[in-house]
Order: C-alpha cells, then sequence, then structure tokens
C-alpha cells in the first residue's frame, strides 16, 4: 500500500492505528489534520508548491478580498506605467491610513488586504502568497500536500484518532512526528530555494 490518494491513506491510517473499528469517522481525523497543518503554534506547512501568484486591479477603495484559501501573503507589487515597484508591509497596529487617494506605498493583511490609502488609478497589483490547498475526500483524491509529503499527513491523521481515543501517549508521539515532518518539510524547501550555505576552505597545510 502506498500513501498516493485519499483512499491508500485512510487504508495506511486504519492499519497504522490497528482501529478498524474508526473508519467511518477517518474523514474527521482527516480534517483535523489539514486544519493542524496551517493553524499550529509551532510549525506551520509553508512550501513552495503552495506559492501561488495572483493579479488583480484596485478600485476606488482600500480593500481588496483575500484570495480563495489565503494563508499567508510572501510579497506584493505595483505596476505602474509598466514599472513595478514593492508595496512594504505593515502590521493592522502599525499601519498609518493616509485620508487622501494617491498610490499605496504599505499594505497590511487583516480579513482582507488593506491599503495604507485608496488608490487614485486602476493599477495592477502582482502578489504572492501561500494557499490552502484543497482538503483530500472521495471527489479529491490527491493534492500537492499527499503527493510530496505523504508522511505528513499519515502522522497528522493519526495523531487526530489517538486524541479522539484519549490516548494521550500515542497522540503525544504522532504529533512530534506531525510537526517534525512540518519542519522537515519547510527545511529542505528552503533549502532547495537558496542552496547549501557556503563552506569555508582553508589553503594551506593545518597542525
Amino acid at each position: 500500500m502506498t500513501l498516493d490518494t485519499y483512499a491508500n491513506l485512510k487504508k495506511e491510517v486504519i492499519d497504522f492505528s490497528h482501529r478498524g473499528d474508526l473508519d467511518l469517522k477517518i474523514d474527521t481525523f482527516i480534517d483535523m489534520a489539514e486544519t493542524e497543518m496551517f493553524a499550529n503554534a509551532q510549525e506551520v506547512l509553508k512550501i513552495r508548491s503552495l506559492e501561488t501568484l495572483d493579479t488583480t486591479a484596485t478600485t476606488t477603495s482600500r480593500l481588496i478580498a483575500l484570495p480563495t484559501g489565503y494563508q499567508s501573503m510572501r510579497s506584493m507589487r505595483l505596476t505602474i506605467n509598466s514599472n513595478t515597484s514593492n508595496l512594504r508591509f505593515r502590521a493592522p497596529e502599525q499601519m498609518v491610513r493616509v485620508d487622501c487617494s494617491g498610490l499605496p506605498q504599505f499594505y497590511t493583511v487583516t480579513d482582507q488586504i488593506e491599503f495604507d490609502r485608496t488608490p487614485d488609478a486602476a493599477y495592477t497589483i502582482e502578489f504572492q502568497y501561500y494557499a490552502i490547498p484543497t482538503g483530500l475526500s472521495s471527489s479529491n483524491a490527491t493534492n500537492v500536500v499527499l503527493d510530496d509529503n505523504p508522511n505528513i499527513y499519515l502522522f497528522g491523521t493519526l495523531w487526530a484518532v489517538f486524541e479522539y481515543a484519549v490516548d494521550e501517549v500515542q497522540a503525544q508521539k504522532y504529533y512530534t512526528r506531525f510537526i517534525n515532518a512540518i519542519s522537515g518539510a519547510n527545511k529542505k524547501d528552503k533549502e532547495g530555494r537558496y542552496g547549501p550555505a557556503p563552506a569555508m576552505r582553508i589553503e594551506g597545510s593545518t597542525p
């Protein structure tokens, strides 16, 4: 058996947990794992395959709706007269709202994207963000996380199984493996993006 589809993931979870009596609740456990991947206090999943590039045009409003599946922003830039300019991020509590129209300089993210001022023209906005993939189901047999990092799904779902079974020892064991799998995927992705750190070479003989 391989962890390549939604159906096979469910079978593997049942085999690993030795709990064939919980097969009717596996969907709930997978949903719990998917939520925890992107909303835990230790390390959320942020890999290149989740990055999405989108464009939109500004209107006479300082606000733009967040795209479907938005997790977090990587960068945002504005195009004017074929030239691009990076918009700088400000935390919501640090954003200075200017009561005038003009070329936006800053943005923040709450439940929507907000500029520091109302755009004075229909600028093209390009934003790169991490998107949460469509969850697994009978109508969506796989996604990029299951394809590239199936152990994240396996350990996360097993954590949810043992949380339900009130088996704290097993739940903690699989939660640790789950977070370690996320951390490993993030680290591997980062190394692939930037390459290895430069090595130091020492010329001549050493004592």
